[in-house]
């Protein structure tokens, strides 16, 4: 399979790169710049450069794909604009031919708060962490642009951790969260994820998914975990070697600096995935951070180059 991947020198996005590559497929990059592409060093993958707001940079490659991944996440004031002409420009590249599939990622904070009551692919979308409510109209957008000849979905990872990047890695140099840590957040390690990116494109056309309705083709990545977030920060802490003290930042501080992504981080989640275990087959490896911080700790400091 020839596989398009937006974000492709990111985070999630280049360990899909590689995933591709492993399993034999055929993985196409979008990158801003030859520099950044040549920095991964992915053999056999291709590369094209091009940019999200300009659908015409990229509309050749994607049309040539079978299945299209898009994986990219710009933060920034055009964020949320750009993400839907986005999503408008590789529905109209995967409709030039068929059969198609699209893969759109949009995350497990758009579940809000679960509490104990966990949270499946049909749990409902009425109480969005607000700094990603609007993702939950940019997933029903790709949900519905489905037809006979093109088959779209939904990945919602959960946190995600491994490799040298993410938000969990930065607990190996500093023990600091925000909020008093008791909240909970349910993780997948990216090679995980990537390998749920790939299930999901290989059968995608499969009788496993025939049965599904489009708007349920929605999979959550996570590895049923629930780890509390002061845990999390400590097994990284032991991992590394670190002072065991804890900073905690209030809620009020840190959204005067990231805005409402502060209420975002002290969400308590409880998060599984029955779908992607039963329709794909998934199974993840890593079943949560704080009980694999020290291996974790060990692939992040190969990542750094230390």
């Amino acid at each position: 399979m020839r596989a398009f991947v937006t974000g492709a020198t990111g985070y999630i996005g280049s360990h899909l790169m590689r995933a591709l590559r492993r399993a034999g497929h055929q993985a196409v990059g979008l990158a801003r710049s030859r520099e950044k592409a040549d920095r991964l060093r992915i053999e056999g993958a291709e590369w094209v450069i091009g940019d999200l707001k300009d659908p015409g940079s990229y509309h050749e490659a994607a049309a040539t794909c079978e299945g299209i991944v898009h994986a990219a996440a710009e933060y920034g004031p055009e964020y949320v604009p750009r993400d839907r002409q986005a999503i408008d420009g590789l529905v109209e590249a995967a409709r030039d031919k068929g059969p198609r599939v699209l893969v759109y990622t949009s995350g497990v904070w758009v579940l809000g708060v679960t509490g104990d009551r966990v949270a499946d692919e049909s749990a409902p979308l009425d109480r969005p962490a607000a700094a990603v409510a609007w993702r939950t109209g940019h997933e029903r957008l790709a949900l519905e642009a489905a037809t006979d000849l093109l088959r779209t979905a939904v990945v919602r990872p959960g946190m995600v951790y491994g490799g040298g990047e993410g938000i969990l890695s930065r607990f190996f140099k500093e023990a600091s969260l925000v909020g008093d840590g008791t909240n909970r957040w349910s993780g997948v390690h990216v090679d995980d994820l990537a390998d749920l990116y790939i299930r999901l494109l290989e059968l995608a056309w499969s009788e496993p998914m025939d049965r599904l309705s489009p708007l349920e083709r929605i999979f959550h990545a996570a590895d049923g975990s629930a780890d509390r977030v002061e845990d999390i920060v400590r097994a990284a802490n032991l991992a590394a070697g670190l002072d065991d003290a804890v900073r905690r930042q209030p809620v009020e501080e840190a959204r005067q600096k990231i805005g409402g992504m502060a209420d975002a981080l002290v969400m308590d989640q409880v998060v599984a995935a029955p779908r992607s275990e039963k329709v794909l087959g998934w199974r993840p490896r890593f079943r949560g951070f704080a009980n694999n911080a020290a291996e974790l700790y060990e692939e992040w400091k190969r990542a750094q180059g230390s």
